[in-house]
């Protein structure tokens, strides 16, 4: 509980404001089409027609459908749509190059483990959603807001473990609500690659806990939501709370 106190003191600090809306994701109105979802879990589509959400749309009308694609999360392949859900469309910093495409993720095969395609397009595009109001911010702002973000979804009823299906990867994270520590570090680097922020996965596949290690302009940080804490390194690869 202590550590949970400081933790929630130091990351409250200097993010009120920014998160006052919220991270939750919008809600999708009924039957309309979902382009950042549709982009993140078909990236063929993508590749060849780019992002532009009535390009997408257009493509799920006349091919999508038939082929048995999903338009938005949750609904049935297939489902008919009646338009663009504006709210759902986030347009990515130009200057930036964010968020990172997919297959262009600095620790991809990391972050994967045994998700099929389509479920790691999921956990992206959730990923997306929830780090698009960092985009542009200084790195420590990104890590901060990194850090309130995976907390704040773990305390909102997830569920820990360590047997069920997908708990070490993103899709448990963000899609299933079940992880480990490891989930979360690997949804923590899903975030950051997404932002263009290359990390470290410190004791990966190790029966020890987990986090991941950004270099911050020559000082390396630890970015730990489940681990509470999140700022620079006492030591090298030492955490301050484990």
């Amino acid at each position: 509980m202590k550590h949970k106190k400081i933790i929630t003191i130091l990351l409250t600090a200097g993010f009120v404001l920014l998160f006052a809306g919220g991270l939750s994701l919008p809600a999708h109105a009924a039957a309309q089409f979902d382009p950042a979802f549709y982009a993140a879990t078909y990236p063929d589509v993508t590749a060849a027609l780019g992002t532009d959400p009535q390009m997408l749309l257009s493509h799920y009308l006349t091919y999508g459908m038939a082929e048995g694609r999903v338009p938005f999360q949750g609904a049935a392949p297939g489902t008919p749509v009646d338009g663009v859900n504006a709210s759902a469309v986030i347009t990515p910093a130009p200057s930036t190059g964010v968020p990172v495409p997919i297959g262009q993720l600095a620790n991809r095969s990391s972050l994967k483990k045994k998700q099929t395609d389509a479920e790691f397009a999921q956990a992206y595009n959730v990923a997306w959603q929830t780090v698009a109001p960092l985009a542009g911010l200084p790195m420590e702002d990104q890590l901060w807001g990194i850090a309130v973000a995976m907390r704040d979804r773990y305390d909102s009823g997830m569920m820990y473990s360590m047997s069920t299906p997908h708990y070490n990867d993103p899709y448990g994270y963000f899609v299933l609500g079940t992880a480990s520590c490891a989930g979360c570090a690997r949804a923590t680097g899903l975030c950051l690659n997404i932002l263009g922020i290359p990390y470290e996965h410190v004791n990966e596949n190790q029966y020890s806990h987990q986090w991941c290690r950004v270099n911050v302009n020559g000082t390396y940080w630890i970015c730990d939501a489940y681990g509470l804490y999140c700022g620079p390194e006492p030591a090298p690869y030492m955490h301050p709370y484990l």
